[in-house]
């Protein structure tokens, strides 16, 4: 097992990739800390990976807040001695309606709204985690971009320029932190089918990135996780960051 006895806290991981995420971590030995705002969610994702023989511990958690996030990695210190790895997964797009449509027309407090969840609190989150990586001198941060970043599709502004701004503090902090061999990249999953239910809207949204990626069928998130876990893992060491685009050829850089 790749990461065995590695603590690694997951945001956003009560549904959809970051479930997968939280499982496939587990099953590569990791301690896995599931950290979301959904109580119930994240705690049946806890539940559902320590009756299937794994190491998991929920804790409610709101990104956009800075006290809540700090309290998270204190804790999980406090409770398995350190934090090796955190995902920055949580994020305004699947479980919660996302606004489109031009510049113009976008609301102030809906701009608001999602940057502070979606840039922000991956801020927020690496800004009480490094103190810890530093005491370590090691650890591994993946930040969760978007494959909108490079097209400018999607109809989200507020939702792309979040992600270009979570690449660009990936790269930002891996200058910064690369004297204490923190590891800082980032990947971008491409149209995932991540949702808990799936719709006729659902499956013609995915079905239409289909036809421009190189392998021409539908993404899930079976597809993704095995990239984060390289990520996670000492197969990285000399890895830092970088951007891995991991859309199946629907975008090549």
């Amino acid at each position: 097992m790749r990461l065995q006895n590695k603590v690694v806290v997951i945001t956003g991981a009560a549904h959809g990739i970051g479930k997968a995420y939280a499982r496939r971590f587990a099953e590569e030995g990791a301690q896995v800390v599931i950290a979301d705002i959904d109580s119930r969610g994240g705690e049946r994702v806890a539940e559902a990976l320590t009756d299937s023989g794994f190491a998991a511990w929920a804790r409610t958690t709101d990104v956009r807040n800075y006290l809540d996030v700090q309290a998270l990695m204190r804790e999980t210190a406090d409770k398995f001695g350190r934090v090796d790895v955190l995902l920055n997964n949580a994020a305004i797009y699947v479980t919660e309606k996302l606004w489109k449509g031009p510049v113009e027309e976008l609301e102030s407090a809906e701009w608001d709204r999602v940057i502070e969840v979606n840039l922000k609190g991956v801020f927020l989150c690496c800004k009480a985690a490094i103190p810890i990586m530093k005491r370590q001198h090691s650890g591994k941060i993946i930040n969760i971009a978007s494959g909108t970043f490079f097209s400018g599709s999607g109809n989200m502004p507020h939702y792309t320029t979040a992600k270009g701004g979570v690449i660009a503090l990936t790269r930002v902090m891996a200058r910064q932190l690369g004297e204490w061999g923190i590891n800082v990249n980032c990947m971008t999953p491409g149209s995932t089918m991540s949702e808990d239910s799936v719709t006729d809207e659902v499956l013609e949204r995915r079905q239409g990135s289909m036809d421009k990626r190189a392998f021409r069928r539908i993404e899930k998130p079976a597809d993704i996780v095995g990239t984060a876990v390289f990520l996670a893992s000492s197969d990285s060491d000399f890895i830092t960051g970088q951007l891995l685009v991991v859309e199946g050829g629907g975008i090549m850089h």
